[in-house]
């Protein structure tokens, strides 16, 4: 016996030796039985020589080079010295790691529960670089800067190919030496592994057979497939534009167009991948693995780099520190610099590049995209005035942002809101109304077939600001009543402070309940520890959500629960400047339940200079 192999049949990936010989030891060596290996599979846009999955041992992620060493273009620390004769930087290792994140980020539903119960859970998963034709000496002085990845050369190989030789797991992973892995306690591994094979099938086992969502109105004519197109497209909320592009990229999956649809949030990202699934339906599902990615920006960004096999600047998570740094601005220059000495691969080609929250992108890093467009779909970007929250200004509509983008024309505008219930919308005019904000009107469509119901409530509470016992108390009163009618999933606390997200989360985990959040649990403000909560953020998880309003955009949900508040610096962000858009967020997240059209929204509100608002509810 040997390993379940799924090799990859596309004719452009000839293999080289290297990879013919670690595929012939991988195929006949016994070593390897009981595992499942994937070549060069596909994962948002990402293709790892080898992935080896074992349910009760682990993942291994193998990167193969058969790069000639001995040239002296190959510097010590992982540097190519180019044609310029300038030195670059052209990194192995972190191409396998970055593979590696995204691994451990894609969408397996395991992965929560995982996570929870592992605090070192990213060794689940080892990464290899396999230098062919190399000596032991050369690839290690080449990878020098390493940690974590192991390097491999010829007779590491063939080691591994000799089923009498101990493997060490310092050199040879623990995956390779263990006969259990140490993370398969309850099954979870086990659970998570399959998962993923699952996922790398191609399959898709965990699909809701859900009908597509049907589009009406202005939102079918925008959903329509052209050619060589470059488009901006506003709209209010509620007015469908998720769902346009969910419709848009399903149509154009079908055709056999390759799509990306990328997002500024982490949060929205999974969101949109489940919409894309929903709007697809059952058939050829494996065209949402093959030909489909939706990422945030600046994880396709890093996607490139590791494309390319080199290494971004900088830190995002190392430079928050000075907030007028543009660090993107770097990366892309970076990224630039490099493609113009190379062609770019295959699977960096879309036809179709569809953004939402436009807003909260750039005019560079639209030029930027521009260059992985084949012009043979479209390139389409919805937007919405009123959720410009990172305060880039509305630079989609600014002249001097968009030039030389492509746009004809003025933008068009999708101005009804299906989803919003009508009384939301009235209250949403009111309030702006109330606190001077000047916003573009949102239309009732007339012939709204909205579900009324006598379970619906809006409320706005003042509470006593002094009171921290007081206000989860009140929030957990509010959970116990929509819990009456509805499930966990369909509840979500939004917050302005992350300190009170904190504590809500721990409120509630105390309780034995289990809570999807974006927050840094140790309320120590770790950029690193609040995106790898982002990450697990997505819904069918079972899970009562706890939210920040920003990272809440383009979701909906029948039930919020708003908590406004202030504790100085402790702010995420100047609550008392950005108030009006944490109303508007939060409200404007509503949808009626599709059983039975019932909705929620109550806002606790600890801001004394806000208390008038009690009477528009």
């Amino acid at each position: 016996m040997s390993a379940d192999i799924f090799e990859n049949i596309n004719p452009r990936d000839k293999r080289t030796e290297g990879e013919e010989k670690l595929l012939n030891v991988l195929k006949n060596s016994p070593r390897f039985d009981g595992w499942t290996v994937f070549e060069q599979p596909h994962i948002d846009s990402i293709k790892p020589d080898f992935i080896l999955l074992n349910p009760k041992k682990g993942v291994i992620i193998i990167e193969v080079k058969d790069w000639n060493l001995n040239l002296g273009i190959y510097e010590s620390g992982g540097y190519i010295r180019g044609t310029d004769g300038k030195l670059h930087k052209k990194d192995p290792v972190e191409q396998v790691e970055t593979y590696k994140n995204c691994i451990l980020k894609s969408d397996l539903n395991n992965s929560e529960d995982f996570v929870s119960k592992n605090n070192d859970y990213y060794g689940c998963i080892e990464t290899v670089v396999y230098f062919h034709g190399a000596s032991k000496e050369q690839a290690l002085s080449f990878c020098s800067n390493n940690t974590y990845t192991k390097i491999w050369t010829d007779c590491d190989i063939d080691n591994i190919n000799d089923i009498n030789k101990k493997l060490d797991h310092r050199q040879y992973t623990w995956a390779l030496e263990v006969i259990q892995s140490k993370y398969n306690k309850d099954g979870l591994l086990e659970n998570m592994v399959s998962q993923l094979i699952k996922n790398l099938q191609y399959a898709d086992y965990n699909y809701e057979r859900k009908a597509p969502f049907k589009l009406v109105g202005e939102q079918l004519e925008l959903a329509k497939l052209k050619q060589n197109s470059i488009r901006r497209w506003g709209g209010v909320a509620g007015a469908g534009k998720s769902l346009v592009l969910a419709e848009k990229a399903a149509r154009a999956l079908k055709k056999d167009y390759r799509v990306l649809i990328l997002t500024y949030n982490i949060t929205l990202r999974h969101y949109l991948k489940d919409l894309c699934s929903q709007q697809f339906g059952l058939d050829d599902r494996w065209k949402l693995k093959q030909n489909l990615s939706v990422l945030y920006f600046h994880e396709f960004l890093k996607v490139v780099a590791a494309s390319y096999c080199i290494k971004l600047p900088y830190n995002e998570f190392d430079i928050h520190n000075n907030k007028d740094y543009d660090f993107t601005k770097d990366w892309i220059k970076c990224l630039e610099n490099f493609m113009e000495l190379n062609p770019l691969p295959y699977e960096l080609k879309y036809d179709y590049i569809l953004i939402d929250e436009g807003q909260d992108f750039r005019g560079d890093w639209i030029r930027f995209l521009e260059k992985f467009y084949t012009k043979k779909g479209e390139l389409f970007i919805v937007y919405d005035k009123a959720q410009d929250l990172y305060e880039h200004g509305i630079w989609i509509e600014d002249s001097q942002e968009t030039k030389n983008i492509g746009f004809r024309g003025q933008p068009g505008s999708l101005k009804y809101s299906y989803r919003m219930p009508e009384e939301i919308i009235e209250k949403i005019g009111l309030i702006r109304k109330e606190l001077g904000i000047v916003g573009e009107d949102i239309l009732i469509p007339k012939n709204n077939s909205t579900q009324i119901s006598l379970l619906s409530k809006m409320e706005w509470i003042n509470c006593d600001i002094n009171s921290e016992d007081d206000k989860l108390n009140k929030i957990n009163s509010k959970i116990k009543e929509l819990r009456e009618n509805n499930q966990l999933e369909d509840i979500t606390i939004l917050t302005t402070n992350e300190n009170t997200g904190v504590d809500i989360v721990k409120f509630f985990m105390n309780k034995g309940i289990k809570v999807s959040h974006v927050y840094d649990i140790n309320k120590g403000k770790n950029e690193k520890n609040r995106r790898n909560e982002k990450w697990k953020f997505r819904g069918g998880t079972g899970r009562l959500k706890v939210c920040s309003y920003h990272s809440y955009k383009g979701w909906q949900t029948p039930n919020i629960i708003l908590v406004l508040d202030s504790c100085g610096s402790e702010n995420i962000v100047d609550i008392r400047k950005n108030v009006g858009n944490a109303i508007f967020i939060s409200m404007s997240r509503v949808k009626p339940n599709s059983m039975n059209g019932q909705y929620s929204f109550t806002c606790f509100n600890y801001l004394p200079e806000y208390n008038f608002l009690e009477k528009l509810f």
